[in-house]
């Protein structure tokens, strides 16, 4: 029996540096690793020549494991340039995530030929099947959060490969063998099937919607939650409303879901043990015991742990999330903002933002003016101008979008990739639909970079609008004791319909409960008692308060 995974045929020209795992060791000691990116593309040359190169699958197998762990490290580092940068990305940034990728797909090409060469029986194999299977899956899976980390989601490639690499290790019969995997999984044994759970694992908690760290921690908990999934190849007459099984389909090019079909060659994903872990730890949350407890992680803390608990919970074992509110196709162009000190410049009438009382550094500067030339300079603009770099002169961010769907709190929208300003997850927003004579506040929930057909690329956001029109203030904390500067801010109504509180947006990281502030509109200071977060992004928090 042979498979063809279309590979590239291999030579005897132009061999990698290395051709026994001892030279391998001693060129990558050779290898600056400080260096990431100058790593990366010495990694991926190698592993390109090691592709091409005629070799036992036995000895491509002992070098790609000699690699491997040097490999994910590295990959690592570089993923720090890309991940979570607003889009477009620069192109710094785009060349670390192609790489990365690249660096994937070569690795992933070495595994892949030793997986073909076990399915032909080649010699001194045999005991090496389950590894190799789990190994090219696992591949899948790293590759998939860093396109994640780069705003990208895997395309139908992917997951046809990835279902035709499972199919061949359900074919050897290894697709539940357990088998050692120390650099992700330390003294755990894993198994083939868990990494292929764990994509879509990763898949279903729609990780494109989370920042940076949650992403982190939902490919931790995938990883190592991964093997709790059982295989069914039939569906269970009674199935438990507990804990839902998830469909995947091994001849299609979709990922998983909870919408089984005909025809195709379906497989369930049991998460009944998924359910029962998850749960665990919820209920432990619930009594309050200590996070470190749990087995999520050091990193992990509160209540966001338990907050994204949730959400996997719903998501992996309840049948997924339903959306709040239907969205409906929509179709028109829309003026958008975005960031909080653009937010408010254009709210005000296009003016400069001027704190409403001066601080004493610029009082005794207008007295020195005043002293000096009999009367107060005028290119100081309130210090407005050089605090924000000149910006106001040359402010170019409201960009045409095109409306794609939207529901009463959320809009899709879509533009081309490289046409204006850069977007990313929990940035401040204003849009004003077509035909509507004023903007609305909200916050990005999530932005990818979509390739299409033709070859062209998109820039696609999901968001989430605030109920209300806001009014732009200026905001202070006024803590006993304390004397602060101004700063941008909205005010948002109550809306009693919607069961929506009257909210301030404030500078991230000025919330504290019961913290008290100040607020200066229409020519008059009003101070508030800041009560609970309602929504957070990257700039802004979005927050409840009483008058008391």
């Amino acid at each position: 029996m042979t498979i063809d995974f279309g590979l590239l045929p291999t030579g005897t020209d132009n061999p990698p540096a290395f051709l026994t795992p001892v030279a391998c060791h001693d060129w990558m000691a050779s290898v600056p690793m400080a260096n990431a990116g100058q790593a990366q593309g010495m990694f991926l040359r190698q592993l390109n020549l090691l592709h091409r190169f005629q070799l036992s699958a036995v000895d491509r197998f002992e070098l790609l494991e000699t690699l491997r762990e040097s490999v994910g490290d590295m990959q690592d580092d570089v993923a720090k340039k890309f991940a979570g940068r607003p889009l477009p990305l620069t192109p710094p940034e785009q060349a670390a995530l192609e790489g990365t990728l690249a660096v994937w797909q070569a690795l992933l090409n070495g595994y892949l030929r030793c997986l073909a060469a076990a399915v032909a029986k080649e010699p001194g194999l045999d005991a090496l099947k389950a590894t190799i299977a789990q190994r090219t899956l696992s591949i899948f899976a790293s590759w998939q959060v860093d396109l994640c980390r780069g705003e990208q989601l895997p395309d139908a490639k992917f997951w046809q490969m990835l279902h035709r690499v499972f199919a061949t290790a359900e074919s050897m019969g290894v697709a539940q063998q357990a088998v050692d995997d120390h650099p992700r999984h330390g003294n755990t044994q894993t198994t083939p099937l868990g990494a292929y759970a764990e994509v879509h694992l990763v898949h279903m908690a729609s990780p494109f919607e989370l920042p940076q760290r949650h992403l982190n921690w939902i490919a931790r908990w995938a990883k190592r939650w991964g093997t709790k999934l059982a295989l069914l190849t039939a569906l269970p007459k009674e199935i438990a409303t507990s804990a839902r099984p998830i469909f995947v389909d091994l001849a299609s090019d979709r990922p998983a879901s909870y919408t089984s079909h005909s025809g195709g060659d379906g497989r369930w994903l049991d998460t009944t043990e998924l359910r029962r872990s998850i749960k665990t730890r919820l209920v432990m949350l619930d009594r309050g015991e200590q996070l470190s407890r749990m087995n999520l992680g050091e990193d992990c803390t509160q209540p966001a742990a338990g907050q994204l608990l949730q959400r996997v919970y719903q998501r992996w074992c309840k049948g997924g999330a339903p959306r709040r509110q239907e969205r409906k196709p929509a179709s028109g162009g829309c003026e958008f903002i975005a960031g909080l000190d653009a937010v408010h410049y254009y709210l005000s009438g296009r003016k400069p933002f001027r704190p409403p009382i001066r601080d004493d550094a610029m009082l005794r500067r207008e007295r020195e003016e005043m002293e000096t030339f009999g009367t107060r300079a005028t290119h100081h603009d309130e210090n407005f101008s050089q605090q924000q770099g000149y910006q106001v002169e040359n402010w170019a961010i409201i960009d045409d979008w095109q409306l794609l769907d939207q529901s009463a709190s959320g809009l899709r929208l879509s533009r081309p990739l490289k046409a204006g300003v850069r977007i990313g997850n929990g940035q401040m927003i204003a849009v004003k639909l077509a035909g509507s004579a004023q903007f609305v506040t909200g916050n990005v929930r999530w932005a990818l970079h979509d390739k299409n057909d033709s070859g062209g690329a998109s820039l696609v956001a999901g968001i989430q609008l605030f109920p209300g029109i806001a009014t732009p203030i200026s905001i202070r904390g006024a803590d006993p004791g304390l004397r602060e500067n101004f700063r941008q801010g909205l005010l948002l109504p109550e809306i009693t319909p919607l069961n929506e509180p009257a909210s301030v947006i404030i500078p991230v990281g000025t919330f504290r409960i019961k913290r008290p502030i100040e607020v200066f509109y229409d020519n008059k200071t009003q101070s508030l008692t800041l009560e609970k977060v309602l929504d957070r992004g990257g700039e802004f928090e979005r927050c409840s308060y009483s008058t008391k």
